[in-house]
């Protein structure tokens, strides 16, 4: 009952903001919007009115689209650019009500845990809500608490959102190619983490860790004591938004020395621990006294493999040097591409994509925006990006934004030049090499002495009678079918025969001549329909 009442809902609010193009394909859609509805949507696009509908559907589609936002593999340029407008907001939760669940997850009163409690919000999302508080040992720390039932709220939408793509993948096997099926998976993976704040308390003790004699960087502490998987307590931090020049400005803070810190620390993030925050926008980024610099908000963070680290350095020396081969061969690398047929042509792209900025110094460049438009190129070619991909362009984006505001004449990519030299020059010690070397053979020694087994167990198997092969045969399916629609038709162009039949040799019978008309009379009508139906669809 409650599927069926949020399917109601959600296709009311589909139904709210129209898609005339949609509708008019839908038989039952014409009826339910009016006039009078698309009079109030129609000065909106096509795009705006996704977004709209979105942002009404609550929680689960809203991070749903933030995150289709920097996929350019799915979504065109022009919904992504409205995606990214989505705002997770709500209207506040009244503070008892956050007071109580608070209490019912720490497991005693609030006034057992801190000596104040600051009703008045920091902020107040679809999710959760935070407050400012100061613990019995005089600590200031910020207090997230979950809203109560969201999480079964998210997993009713998340089994919707997969019972729809399943729909959706089945009645349009173009889009297969896009795996609908897999993307809202793996959503849902993502915003169940998000779900349970002990996730996130992991991901800042981690980072905290990864910084700890770093003193360019603050990273808050947690109270594990007081953290659970709806309640979230860390150290409150008190410092200048990187977005206010003015306060910076006045603080006597080095605005050019806080880009350099922060341009460095993101960088140690990525090549260092392989480990970031994917969300570094002005307002997650504080300063501190002496150009210390805080993020917050660790909810959305990033790792990195082997494979995205060596394609970031490959594509890094490729744009400082303008080698339009080398960024191609780093995006094939990272798309699991190595040899690909239309290389040259992608070349050509990237090429052309760097003619652009022909006459600007690398200083002048935006790194975060060209990594952008290739992704952008290569999903032209039809190939995939691995998620952590998008992830660090976003974040690499995010920061180079803030060190911009800083500091409008950094070399973004120049400073990131020593640490793609030192990855790719790793990738030649030999150390690693005699690794790498070490490794295959060990794999290799594993495939000799594994093979005699192996074989062993097939033969038996085939003695035994027990051995069984498995043939799948694609592309027939339409065939099947078509041989299903035409064993329907016979089936009641025979029924259809022996009714005819059996009211013919009915209607000699004086007695039972009625029943033998009606038979017949059924039988020419139901004829009538079917002939009518096979006319319709051209199949004479």
């Amino acid at each position: 009952m409650h599927e069926l009442g949020r399917a109601r809902e959600i296709l009311g609010v589909l139904f709210k903001y129209g898609f005339q193009d949609w509708v008019s394909k839908n038989g039952l859609g014409k009826y339910l919007v009016t006039k009078k509805r698309f009079a109030r949507i129609e000065q909106y696009n096509q795009w705006e009115r996704i977004r709209m509908a979105v942002e009404e559907l609550g929680p689960t589609f809203i991070k749903f689209g933030q995150i289709l936002a920097d996929r350019p593999d799915i979504l065109d340029e022009d919904l992504r650019n409205e995606l990214k407008k989505l705002q997770d907001a709500a209207d506040p939760m009244p503070d008892d009500i956050a007071i109580a669940f608070i209490e019912k997850n720490i497991h005693c009163s609030v006034a057992d845990v801190f000596s104040k409690f600051d009703t008045n919000r920091l902020a107040s999302a679809s999710m959760a809500q935070t407050y400012r508080a100061t613990l019995l040992n005089g600590e200031e720390v910020c207090v997230k608490i979950q809203r109560p039932g969201i999480d079964k709220k998210i997993n009713l939408d998340l089994h919707l959102m997969n019972y729809f793509a399943i729909r959706m993948q089945k009645n349009n096997p173009e889009m297969e190619a896009i795996n609908v099926i897999g993307i809202v998976k793996e959503f849902g993976n993502t915003i169940k983490k998000e779900l349970d704040f002990r996730h996130e308390a992991a991901s800042v003790i981690r980072f905290r860790h990864n910084f700890e004699d770093d003193p360019d960087i603050y990273v808050p502490k947690i109270f594990t004591q007081f953290t659970n998987q709806y309640v979230l307590v860390e150290e409150y931090v008190s410092g200048i938004k990187v977005s206010d020049m003015a306060s910076l400005n006045a603080s006597g803070l080095d605005t050019f020395q806080l880009a350099k810190n922060a341009v460095r620390l993101m960088f140690d993030q990525l090549f260092k621990h392989g480990f970031f925050h994917a969300d570094p926008h002005p307002g997650n980024i504080f300063v501190l006294p002496g150009n210390v610099i805080s993020f917050i908000d660790f909810g959305m963070m990033g790792s990195l493999r082997d494979e995205h680290l060596n394609f970031l350095g490959k594509y890094t020396l490729g744009y400082l040097e303008r080698d339009a081969r080398g960024m191609t061969e780093a995006l094939l690398l990272v798309s699991g591409k190595r040899h690909f047929a239309r290389s040259s042509e992608l070349e050509h792209q990237i090429k052309d994509l760097l003619a652009h900025y022909k006459y600007l110094s690398i200083e002048e460049m935006d790194f975060g925006k060209i990594m952008n438009e290739s992704v952008d190129i290569l999903v032209q070619y039809g190939l995939r990006m691995p998620q952590g991909i998008y992830l660090l362009a976003k974040a690499l984006m995010g920061i180079e934004r803030v060190a911009v505001v800083l500091n409008p004449g950094i070399d973004f990519a120049g400073e990131m030049r020593p640490y793609a030299t030192e990855l790719i020059s790793r990738q030649f010690d030999p150390k690693v090499i005699a690794r790498e070397v070490f490794d295959s053979l060990k794999e290799y020694y594993r495939l000799v002495t594994e093979i005699p087994a192996d074989l062993n167990e097939i033969i038996s198997k085939i003695k035994e009678g027990r051995f069984k092969t498995q043939i799948e045969l694609k592309g027939f399916e339409p065939l099947i079918e078509h041989i299903d629609a035409f064993g329907n038709r016979l089936s009641i162009a025979i029924v259809l025969a022996a009714l005819i039949i059996g009211a013919s040799i009915l209607s000699q019978w004086e007695q039972v001549r009625w029943i033998g008309t009606a038979v017949f009379g059924l039988a020419g009508i139901f004829g009538f329909w079917m002939l009518v139906k096979l006319l319709r669809k051209n199949k004479f």
